[in-house]
């Protein structure tokens, strides 16, 4: 009988230890849920809206970046340097434009030719469109758009500081902003006279400017990224 009794109190104590556990783990999720959601909030309330341009988007939740810092690019974003940044992203749509306006002027002298003057005007109005076109789009967007950043900034202009590492980079503003990237999410890189454009999941915009290496070379930091990736850094 003492040896029943016994096998139950043990029984019931394990049944106990059991509920308490899945108690404890239930409690800790729900809070966890909890806490998720607030934070949600409080980033959706609170936080300071990032510029969109250059449009660094809040990136990186979950991405853990290993090793020493290998190189640092630290810089303001001046009216110049966004002005390289615009020509840089809009040169490639240009030329696309270029080529559609001068295929259309040349379907436009065929009509002309022909006698089918409301055919040859409409190709020409393509012609104009496309070749004034991003231009106007270029010089509105270079003041305009520079002009918000900054306003958004608090009416300073942003200043990026850009660190490379060997499974990463991070990249920091001086509104608090914070992203993480791995070098897979690199789909391209655009190089203009004073910066390059890393296109990061192909709709985002990292600048890093070829005078602005606080760590490391521009050298060293293009052999670097060369050896990351299948894009090509000239």
């Amino acid at each position: 009988m003492e040896e029943k009794e016994l096998e139950m109190a043990e029984a019931g104590e394990n049944t106990e230890e059991e509920l308490t556990e899945e108690a404890v783990e239930e409690s800790s999720e729900e809070v966890t849920e909890e806490a998720g959601e607030e934070a949600e909030d409080e980033t959706e309330n609170g936080e300071v809206e990032e510029p969109s341009v250059p449009p660094y988007a809040r990136s990186g939740r979950g991405i853990r970046i290993n090793g020493p810092m290998l190189y640092e690019n630290s810089f303001t974003v001046t009216q110049e340097v966004y002005q390289e940044f615009l020509k840089a992203t809009l040169g490639r749509y240009r030329k696309i434009y270029y080529v559609i306006g001068a295929v259309s002027f040349l379907g436009g002298l065929f009509p002309l030719l022909g006698g089918r003057l409301p055919s040859a005007m409409l190709c020409f109005v393509i012609t104009f469109l496309c070749i004034f076109l991003p231009e106007k789009t270029y010089r509105s967007s270079k003041k305009k758009n520079y002009k918000q950043q900054v306003e958004k900034n608090g009416g300073k202009p942003l200043e990026r500081r850009v660190v490379f590492y060997m499974s990463g980079l991070e990249v920091f503003s001086n509104n608090g902003a914070h992203s993480v990237f791995r070098y897979g999410d690199i789909t391209r890189i655009t190089a203009s006279k004073s910066l390059y454009v890393l296109v990061v999941q192909k709709k985002l915009s990292l600048l890093v400017l070829k005078d602005s290496f606080t760590k490391g070379t521009l050298e060293e930091w293009k052999t670097f990224m060369n050896k990351k990736g299948l894009w090509k850094v000239k």
